[in-house]
């Protein structure tokens, strides 16, 4: 009777669990009650994965920053090489600038069938009268590659058959023993020598243009009245010529 009471009141306790679609109870303990085990993490590892993560990161995908960084970087170091070399290129074009253009001359010159390469020697004539007196300009220069180096103008005077008076020639042989004078005192480039006769006064002017002072006779511009120098150093005959023969002056070359 009892053991009866007891079984009752133990299924009275038991709670019945109904699952859908069945009236079936089933106890709620589960029916396997083992204990699960858990697999212990190694921290050490999963930091270091995170740092390797990170790192590849960082080197597969650089961020726009560090491009940045570097391309600034390259310019900085490169700015002052260029800088340089741009002020050396340019001292040497300036330096080299004649020889450049004298260059570019000759080539343009040869290529275009002109003299401008070729040295020697230039005598141009030029003739006249007036009443009195019947006067000749010989000119003749030196120049090389067609650039004036030295001249020897010869001046000739002469009494017309009509002329009376000679006073003429005298005043001619007065200036260039004046200018001779001036010139054998002073080294600037530059001799006279100077010759009269009954019916001829001849005037030489020898001038080196490699040596000629101009600034000296420019400050004494006064001594050299109808003896100053009309051209300079490296002038361009062709330029030369064609001024005297516009002038009346007749030329010829006799070139090496």
């Amino acid at each position: 009777m009892d053991n009866k009471n007891d079984n009752n009141k133990t299924n009275e306790e038991q709670p019945k669990v109904i699952t859908p679609g069945t009236e079936n109870t089933v106890n709620s303990t589960p029916v396997n009650n083992e204990p699960k085990v858990v697999e212990a993490v190694n921290t050490n590892e999963v930091a270091q994965k995170t740092v390797d993560q990170n790192n590849t990161q960082d080197n597969t995908v650089p961020t726009a920053a560090k491009i940045e960084e570097n391309t600034t970087g390259k310019k900085k170091k490169g700015h002052p090489v260029f800088l340089v070399l741009l002020l050396i290129f340019l001292f040497a074009f300036v330096y080299f600038l004649p020889d450049i253009t004298e260059y570019v001359t000759n080539y343009m010159n040869e290529k275009n069938g002109t003299n401008e390469l070729k040295s020697g020697s230039m005598t141009c004539t030029f003739r006249n009268s007036t009443d009195n007196l019947d006067y000749t300009y010989d000119v003749n220069f030196k120049y090389e590659k067609n650039r004036l180096k030295s001249s020897r103008m010869t001046t000739t005077n002469r009494l017309a058959d009509t002329a009376t008076d000679n006073s003429i020639l005298t005043e001619r042989e007065n200036s260039c023993e004046f200018l001779q004078t001036v010139l054998q005192e002073n080294n600037i480039g530059m001799t006279a020598d100077c010759s009269v006769s009954a019916a001829v006064q001849v005037t030489t002017q020898n001038i080196d243009y490699e040596k000629l002072d101009m600034d000296f006779i420019t400050n004494n511009i006064t001594e050299f009245e109808g003896f100053y120098p009309e051209y300079e150093l490296n002038e361009s005959m062709t330029v030369i010529q064609n001024e005297l023969e516009n002038s009346g002056y007749s030329c010829k070359r006799n070139e090496q």
